[in-house]
């Protein structure tokens, strides 16, 4: 058994396992997320269709033939499953309305993969097609090229959605985008080399398979980071966008630039307006609000009954701030008084009862404000006060609630 040989039923032991871990994944997750489950089977399909094109190339033994029958195989297999896979990571980041317009993009370039090898065919009589294969393979980065650039546009997009309407941790996110352009990235880099030089693939192979393992892994935990709450950035945020595309359409060339930018803007606040704004948030704090790791701006804006582009205004425009850093501090003033009036409760009892997602958040927040872990910062403060907690809404300060009712 050559190594060669090894190496392809590795690869697809890998992606069967990969498979493996996606799907069974669905049944443990707490909360289930329509995007999230539409994404993980897309995946799922993916890790099954790179199974099988190493399936193909061990019973064909077409690698074994030469580098050209290899990388033919490659390139036929290759652009539909990682288009697929492709389709599963972008579908997470954006309204649906822009899924069909990659799936068509992506349709495009693999029909004109299939005409290249069928003219090659017709003219060569065999599977080896000469130039036309290096057609085939232009058209598949440049098919990978789209699906980057496509899919990194849209997570930075979702961050800052997520950090303008949601409170909660952003690390699952950022390891999952993390892991998906490197994902993404790694065929860019190595493909073209592994595919006409076969020998290099003992080298490539490895660093490829630990990668697809790692964004299973991430892929799932960010599965059970979602909580229904999510479901409503999901229609916010589609929503949002048919909002700006209609108005996109309607405005688009009737009026200059200019225009459309002032028109856009929100107007200011009045002052009794931001009275009432102050009362109301005033009020969801002394409610004990916050203690809700899952709320976001649109659960704020149901919760006291403020439209979520006043509460956006309002916190831009009194406080100079976004609703994820205002709630941050109030998390955070409400921990330190939690630290100081019971020393004896772990930073797990404080992040839970505070609303951080997890201890690490918590963690995170504190090295951010005082540049210090919560245990250092319980050492050099070991007294309480009578510190007041600031809700932060116009410099008002408040005495915080027992925490724990």
């Amino acid at each position: 058994m050559d190594s060669l040989f090894i190496i392809q039923y590795t690869c697809l032991i890998f992606m069967v396992i990969n498979a493996i871990i996606l799907g069974v994944s669905s049944i443990h997750v707490r909360w289930k997320n329509k995007r999230y489950e539409q994404s993980r089977w897309l995946l799922f399909v993916a890790m099954l269709g790179f199974a099988l094109q190493f399936f193909v190339q061990m019973a064909g033994g077409f690698r074994a033939a030469g580098a050209d029958m290899g990388a033919l195989i490659n390139t036929l297999f290759y652009p539909p499953f990682f288009t697929c896979m492709a389709l599963g990571l972008y579908n997470i980041e954006v309204p649906q309305a822009r899924f069909r317009q990659m799936f068509i993009v992506c349709g495009s370039i693999y029909a004109a993969i299939i005409a290249s090898f069928i003219i090659g065919y017709s003219s060569a009589g065999s599977l080896r097609i000469g130039s036309w294969l290096y057609v085939m393979m232009l058209l598949h980065l440049a098919n990978v090229a789209y699906c980057v650039c496509k899919i990194a546009i849209a997570m930075k997009k979702r961050r800052k959605w997520l950090e303008a309407m949601s409170a909660s941790d952003m690390l699952p996110f950022m390891r999952y985008a993390h892991t998906c352009l490197a994902l993404l990235l790694a065929p860019v880099c190595a493909v073209p080399l592994a595919v006409f030089f076969t020998p290099i693939v003992c080298v490539i192979a490895p660093i490829i398979l630990i990668t697809f393992l790692v964004f299973s892994i991430t892929f799932v935990a960010l599965g059970y980071s979602y909580s229904p709450t999510d479901d409503i950035l999901d229609i916010e945020g589609d929503k949002e966008f048919e909002k700006k595309e209609e108005h996109n359409a309607v405005a688009g060339n009737s009026a200059p630039s200019s225009v459309r930018t002032a028109s856009t803007k929100q107007p200011t606040l009045t002052n009794e307006r931001i009275e009432v704004i102050k009362t109301k948030l005033d009020e969801w704090c002394g409610k004990q609000g916050y203690k809700d790791s899952s709320v976001n701006m649109m659960m704020l804006s149901l919760a006291i009954g403020i439209p979520k582009d006043d509460l956006s205004q309002y916190f831009d425009q009194c406080l100079g701030s976004t609703f994820r850093v205002w709630l941050s501090d109030i998390r955070f003033n409400a921990a330190k008084e939690m630290m100081l009036k019971y020393p004896n409760y772990s930073n797990d009892i404080i992040s839970t009862e505070c609303g951080f997602s997890s201890r690490t958040h918590l963690y995170r927040v504190f090295k951010q404000r005082v540049d210090c872990t919560p245990t250092a910062w319980r050492e050099r403060n070991p007294s309480w006060g009578g510190e007041k907690i600031k809700h932060a809404t116009c410099g008002q300060s408040r005495q915080v609630p027992h925490p724990i009712s």
